[in-house]
């Protein structure tokens, strides 16, 4: 039994059960009731930033590393071993050889999105409240979601944006950003054989979109896919591309436990990456390629991610802040806080990195 003691001390001391990405809902931190959902919710919030800052300049990392090598560089490369430091130098490379590249590029792309997991932060806030009856329904989400912001499938008319992407066509009548399909009352960027638009339309497309259409007002469209904005039915496995509006008063916790849950569920989004259209002169054609299968996880960092986990930074360290004297008494709590506070700082330095790197790509094939 003494052995067993021991052991439980070193665990507590060692933190663990800590690791970024890790889910931690079943760990017990020895806190009153309160301060150990407070505690709890901030541990998960700390876990799930972290491990997604990791995972997004991993990606930068790979999207850049593989477009400066199809287009040249040595592998051997780039000695870097630190997360963002690799993210810097194959971005810095995959710029150069861009650079080198002689010719005009066209590029056209879908804006990436990120959907927030609604049931995650409606079932942490039920913990906040230790209501059970306030885990999240899809009734919930409705009431709690910027209308706008309301996204499902749609198996009727879709009065918003109908949500396809590079391998799912989806039906238009107005805006395609990405590849339309069918006829283009506009510039079309790439045509068929017998003359339909098979590329970029700048106009009304008609037909279908590899990517997203924004419906023209008035026009009746069966998405049966993804519809943002508006559907003359309900949405079938609603979700919501914001942070959902506050909970009611009998399922609202502390503010502390309140801010670590959107934090968690903002770090978990998911986020779609963006079809994309590139065309030029067919000398040009190993660089079209490589940009198309890897600039979509570059403007997802840049364009949607990136400020995503920017604004999740600020809500951490502002309840890491808020713990302060809240922990005493208990060893595994304070012990954990050493490495939460590294990972966080880790978690900030990997995310200014990938939006670092991501952006120089961007800037080098002037997208905005």
């Amino acid at each position: 039994m003494g052995c067993e003691e021991v052991s439980k001390a070193q665990q507590d001391l060692c933190c663990s059960e800590f690791t970024p990405g890790a889910d931690l809902a079943s760990v017990e931190w020895g806190l009153d009731a309160q301060a150990e959902l407070n505690y709890g919710a901030f541990m998960q919030s700390v876990s799930d930033f972290t491990g997604a800052a990791g995972a997004m300049v991993t990606d930068v990392t790979n999207a850049c590393q593989a477009i400066a090598i199809d287009l040249g560089a040595d592998p051997g490369e780039v000695t870097a071993t630190s997360p963002s430091a690799r993210a810097n130098a194959w971005c810095d490379l995959a710029v150069e050889r861009l650079a080198a590249v002689s010719g005009e590029l066209t590029i056209s792309f879908q804006p990436p999105s990120c959907t927030i997991d609604a049931s995650v932060q409606a079932n942490c806030e039920a913990k906040c409240s230790a209501n059970v009856e306030c885990q999240v329904d899809p009734g919930q989400i409705v009431a709690r979601c910027d209308p706008g912001k309301l996204s499902g499938r749609c198996t009727a008319e879709c009065t918003g944006t109908c949500e396809g992407s590079a391998n799912l066509a989806v039906a238009c009548e107005g805006t395609c950003q990405g590849t339309c399909e069918g006829e283009c009352d506009g510039a079309c960027s790439v045509e068929g054989a017998n003359g339909e638009c098979r590329g970029a339309c700048e106009g009304t497309c008609k037909g279908e979109c590899r990517g997203s259409c924004q419906i023209d007002a008035g026009v009746d469209v069966k998405c049966n896919a993804d519809c943002t904005g508006g559907c003359s039915v309900e949405y079938e496995a609603p979700k919501c591309k914001a942070q959902l509006e506050p909970p009611s008063a009998e399922c609202q916790g502390s503010a502390e436990c309140s801010g670590s849950c959107e934090a968690s569920a903002s770090a978990k989004a998911d986020c779609k990456e963006p079809s994309v259209e590139i065309s030029g002169e067919e000398d040009l054609s190993a660089a079209i390629a490589t940009l198309k299968a890897n600039l979509p996880r570059l403007l997802v960092v840049a364009k949607a991610r990136g400020q995503l986990l920017v604004d999740n930074a600020q809500a951490v360290v502002d309840a890491s802040a808020n713990l302060d004297g809240a922990v005493g008494g208990s060893v595994k709590a304070t012990a954990c806080l050493i490495p939460a506070g590294r990972a966080i700082e880790t978690a900030l330095i990997n995310v200014e990195a990938g939006l670092t790197a991501s952006g120089k790509v961007m800037a080098e094939l002037e997208i905005e």
